[in-house]
């Protein structure tokens, strides 16, 4: 199924997922499509009605459907340093 990703930035991409495909696997998919740089799948957080979704989960167990979207954002990573 063709499925529409929402980034926060405004824009948007089709991606082409499977409703069995794990998060983790949509997300890898994102990377490749848009670029490690761009969108690292370790800092991609995907969220479907408000609800950020766990990489072990499918799409089905998501209720994620082709008439519906998902939103990509990256989260920050936090360097060890930064803590001490």
């Amino acid at each position: 199924m063709k499925l529409t990703v929402k980034t926060l930035k405004g824009s948007h991409f089709e991606i082409r997922v499977q409703p069995t495909d794990a998060v983790m696997a949509v997300k890898k998919n994102i990377e490749d499509i848009q670029g490690k740089d761009n969108y690292p799948c370790g800092q991609q957080l995907l969220i479907h009605n408000g609800k950020v979704l766990k990489d072990e989960t499918t799409l089905a167990d998501n209720k994620v459907t082709e008439d519906g979207f998902l939103v990509v954002m990256l989260s920050k990573l936090w360097k060890l340093s930064s803590w001490l």
